[in-house]
C-alpha cells in the first residue's frame, strides 16, 4: 500500500510538472504574444500583403500593429528606417501626423472627468487671451466646437502653422488673432489643425503642465509607451525613423524639422508596439491591462459620430473619424504617414516613414484597409496602380513645359527684325499671352497659396514639383511681360511703317 501510494504521488507530481511546463510559458508576455499571434493572425498572408504593398508603393519602410480585444496579437517592422539600412522594428519611432489629435482629445476628456474642463464652455474661459479676427464670434467658440472641427476656422488656416515660425503652442494661438472665420461658429465641419493646437493650449492652461509633459505623464507612461516621444530631437536620439519624400518620383531622405507649436495636432511620435497599447485602451473603455487612462463613457464619447464629414462620407467625433462603422484617423506630415483603425474588437495601426502628396497619397490607406480585410477573412485590395508610369507622365509634362518656356525665351532673345502683323496673328498672340503667361501662372501662384497652403508649406510638403510649379509660374509671367513689350514695340513699328507708306 505504501509503495503504491508513493507511486501514485510520483505519477501525480510528474503530471503536475508537465501541466506547469505547458502553462507557465503562456504566462510570459513574449510567448503569449507569439501564441496569440499564431492563432489569430494569418502571419504568412499578412506578411505577403504588406511586403507587396511596400514594394508597389516603393516605400522605404513601415511598421504594423494588430490588436484583438485586450490582446496585442501582432507587431512587425518591414523595410528600413533610414539611409543606414537599419531595419524597421515594432519599437522604431515614427511621427504620427494628425493621429496625434486623438491623444489631444483623450487628454481633454481626462480633464473633463476631473471637472477641470466643461465641453460646453467658451474657450476664452480657459484661454482669456484667445481671439480671432471676429472678436465677438471668438467669444462663442466652445471647447466642443474645437474637438469636432466646427469652430469656423478653415482647413487652409489650419495649415499655415506648418511654416514652423511659432516656437510654442501659446505663440501659435496668439498669432491666430488675425485669422478669419470662414463659416459661422458651430455650423459646419471644417477639418483644421488650429482647432487642436488651441486644445493643446487649453490642456496647458488647465493642467499647469506643458502639453508635452502632460501627454508623457498621463498617456505615454500609464500605457507603458516606452518608445514614444514629444520632441523630434529627443526621438532622433532613440532611433526615430528617417522620413522620405518623393522628388519627381524618386524617394529621397528628408531632414524632418521639429515643430513644437503643432505638437497637439500633428507631431507626436510613437512606435507600432506602443500604438498597439494605445489601441487596446481605445477598444477597452480606456483600459490597458489594469491601468485606466479614461472612463468608458469618455472613450465612447470620443468615438461617437457628431458631425458629418463630406470628405470621407462619414462623420467626425472627437479626435476620431467614423466611416462606415470603422473608427479611424490617419496622420500626415512632411515625410511620414500613419493609420489607426478600430473595427469591432480589432485594431490596426500602420506607420510609414515616407510620403508623397502628388501620386501615392490616396493609396497609403490601402495597407491598413487590407490588413483589416485579412483579419475578417476577406481578400485585400492590393492594386496600387502604376506609380512609375504616373510619374513618367508628370515628368514628361514638366519637361515639355520647361522646353516651351525655354523656346519662348530663345525666341524673345533671337526675335526677328521684321515681324509681319495681321489681325488674326495679333488675336492668337494675345489669346496665348493672356492664357499661358497670365491666367495659368496667376492661377497656380494664387491658387496654391490661398486654397492649399502658403508656398513655404507647399515647398516642404511637395518638394521638386512644388518648387518647379512656382519657378515656372514666375518665369511665365516674366516672359509674358517681355512678350507684351515686344508686341507693343512691333505694333509701334507697324504703325510707323503704315504711316510711311501712306505718305
Amino acid at each position: 500500500m505504501k509503495g503504491t501510494t508513493c507511486t501514485k504521488i510520483q505519477t501525480l507530481m510528474i503530471i503536475l510538472l508537465m501541466v506547469a511546463g505547458s502553462v507557465l510559458p503562456l504566462l510570459q508576455p513574449g510567448t503569449a504574444h507569439a501564441e496569440a499571434a499564431s492563432h489569430a493572425v494569418d502571419t504568412a498572408r499578412n506578411d505577403t500583403f504588406v511586403e507587396s504593398m511596400l514594394e508597389k508603393l516603393d516605400f522605404p519602410g513601415m511598421a504594423v500593429g494588430i490588436v484583438k480585444g485586450d490582446q496585442i496579437i501582432y507587431t512587425k517592422g518591414y523595410g528600413h528606417s533610414g539611409p543606414d539600412g537599419q531595419p524597421v522594428t515594432p519599437q522604431t519611432p515614427f511621427i504620427l501626423g494628425s493621429s496625434s489629435k486623438s491623444f489631444t482629445a483623450l487628454a481633454i476628456m481626462q480633464l473633463v472627468e476631473q471637472g477641470k474642463i466643461d465641453l460646453n464652455t467658451p474657450v476664452q474661459r480657459y484661454l482669456p487671451e484667445f481671439e480671432l479676427e471676429d472678436k465677438e464670434a471668438s467669444k462663442t467658440i466652445l471647447v466642443r466646437h474645437l474637438l469636432n472641427h466646427s469652430s469656423g476656422i478653415s482647413t487652409f488656416h489650419g495649415r499655415t502653422a506648418f511654416t514652423n515660425t511659432a516656437s510654442t503652442i501659446d505663440e501659435l494661438i496668439h498669432r491666430l488673432k488675425n485669422t478669419p472665420l470662414t463659416e459661422p461658429v458651430g455650423s459646419q465641419y471644417q477639418y483644421s489643425n488650429a482647432n487642436y493646437d488651441i486644445l493643446g493650449g487649453i490642456i496647458q492652461a488647465v493642467s499647469g503642465e506643458s502639453y508635452a509633459e502632460y501627454i508623457q505623464d498621463h498617456v505615454y507612461s500609464p500605457l507603458d509607451m516606452k518608445n514614444s516621444y514629444t520632441s523630434t530631437p529627443e526621438a532622433k536620439k532613440h532611433g526615430l525613423a528617417t522620413g522620405y519624400q518623393s522628388i519627381f518620383g524618386f524617394m529621397a531622405p528628408f531632414e524632418q524639422p521639429d515643430n513644437p507649436s503643432m505638437l497637439a495636432s500633428a507631431y507626436l511620435i510613437s512606435s507600432a508596439e506602443d500604438m498597439s497599447h494605445y489601441l487596446v485602451a481605445q477598444l477597452n473603455g480606456g483600459k490597458f491591462h489594469d491601468i485606466s487612462v479614461a472612463a468608458t463613457e469618455s472613450v465612447a464619447q470620443m468615438h461617437q459620430p457628431t458631425i458629418k464629414d463630406p470628405s470621407t462620407g462619414g462623420e467626425y467625433g472627437m479626435g476620431w473619424e467614423i466611416v462606415h462603422g470603422v473608427v479611424q484617423h490617419a496622420g500626415d506630415v512632411e515625410s511620414f504617414h500613419a493609420d489607426m483603425k478600430l473595427d469591432g474588437d480589432i485594431g490596426v495601426v500602420v506607420l510609414m516613414n515616407a510620403h508623397d502628396y502628388a501620386v501615392r497619397a490616396f493609396k497609403l490607406g490601402m495597407v491598413a484597409d487590407g490588413i483589416l480585410e485579412i483579419m475578417h477573412g476577406r481578400e485585400p485590395v492590393d492594386d496600387a496602380g502604376s506609380i512609375t508610369g504616373t510619374y513618367i507622365l508628370i515628368d514628361v509634362i514638366s519637361a515639355a513645359v520647361m522646353i516651351m518656356l525655354g523656346v519662348s525665351v530663345f525666341n524673345l532673345i533671337k526675335r526677328k527684325k521684321s515681324f509681319r502683323l495681321t489681325p488674326l496673328r495679333i488675336i492668337l498672340f494675345a489669346f496665348c499671352l493672356v492664357l499661358f503667361n497670365a491666367v495659368l501662372p496667376i492661377a497656380v501662384l494664387y491658387g496654391f497659396s490661398h486654397t492649399f497652403a502658403p508656398w513655404s508649406v507647399v515647398f516642404s510638403f511637395l518638394p521638386g514639383l512644388g518648387h518647379l510649379a512656382f519657378v515656372l509660374s514666375i518665369l511665365s509671367l516674366v516672359i509674358g511681360a517681355a512678350k507684351l513689350i515686344v508686341l507693343g514695340h512691333n505694333l509701334r513699328l507697324h504703325r510707323m511703317k503704315e504711316s510711311g507708306n501712306t505718305m
